[in-house]
């Protein structure tokens, strides 16, 4: 005989405060999958406060992610994963994380872009929705201007200066053998930044590119093998009992229709799209 299970009326709306921060990790994820039930079975409207990535992205119906007091992005956690606004919330969201890599270019007259990335490398990025890239960038350098540079705006009264506003988000590329001062030139050269997950690193043996294996963590079900191409690095994930020796060399790819572009001076993000390497 089935028991049916009631609940008594609760509150409307549910506050919480990193509620699993202290339990270990096998605890904490018994209580993401409780958590989700509740909100279910109780109908109520949860606010929850984490810095936990993966808690975000596993029990949110929408993300509000803030950074120095200032909105990113508001939407649904596939949504803020395939198409964040900009390189903070590209960098945050995702285990491993994103690979950043520096590129200079423009778009021709197609549409695609071209780029030259890692110092001589050539690739066409090809943009899922019909942009013009350098009007958009022309755009977003006005919308990131402080308030105060903004003359339309002040004649309004709108010239309240928030600082926080102004704090652009610096992409970390992964390098070997590059100090500090070259590392700024070079993101002080980018005119673009692309942004790769590690599942779009796909190792084959007919890859475009080929670098050495940095270094490999196998975890049962999939691997996490950092690539070693010339002075950068690349992460990316392989699914399956995969072992890779450490300084061996390898093919591959960047596969797949979510490559990301972003302009390097606002940070934001231009476009989603494909990657084939020249």
């Amino acid at each position: 005989m089935a028991i049916a299970r009631t609940l008594a009326p609760g509150p409307r709306v549910l506050f919480m405060d990193e509620p699993l921060s202290n339990l270990d990790a096998k605890l904490r994820l018994e209580m993401r999958s409780e958590l989700q039930r509740l909100h279910l079975e109780t109908g109520s409207t949860f606010i929850y406060v984490t810095h936990d990535q993966m808690e975000a992205m596993t029990l949110a119906t929408k993300i509000c992610l803030i950074n120095n007091g200032v909105l990113q992005q508001y939407a649904e956690p596939m949504t803020v994963y395939n198409t964040p606004d900009n390189l903070f919330v590209a960098d945050f969201v995702g285990n491993p994380s994103i690979n950043f890599i520096a590129a200079t270019g423009s778009q021709q007259a197609d549409g695609a872009v071209h780029l030259t990335f890692f110092q001589n490398r050539q690739g066409v990025f090809r943009c899922a929705k019909n942009i013009d890239i350098a009007q958009t960038i022309q755009r977003l350098a006005y919308e990131t201007l402080p308030v105060q540079e903004k003359p339309d705006l002040a004649r309004k009264g709108k010239n309240v200066v928030k600082d926080n506003e102004s704090k652009l988000f610096s992409p970390r590329f992964l390098t070997v053998g590059l100090d500090e001062t070259e590392i700024e030139a070079m993101r002080d050269r980018a005119q673009f930044v692309i942004g790769v997950r590690p599942e779009a690193v796909s190792i084959h043996e007919n890859g475009a590119l080929e670098g050495e294996v940095f270094s490999a963590m196998p975890a049962g079900m999939e691997t996490t093998v950092r690539i070693r191409i010339g002075n950068f690095l690349l992460t990316g994930v392989v699914f399956g009992g995969v072992l890779y020796k450490i300084g061996a060399k390898v093919r591959f790819d960047l596969s797949g229709s979510n490559i990301l572009l972003f302009d390097s001076r606002s940070g934001q993000m231009l476009s989603d799209g494909s990657f084939a390497l020249q």
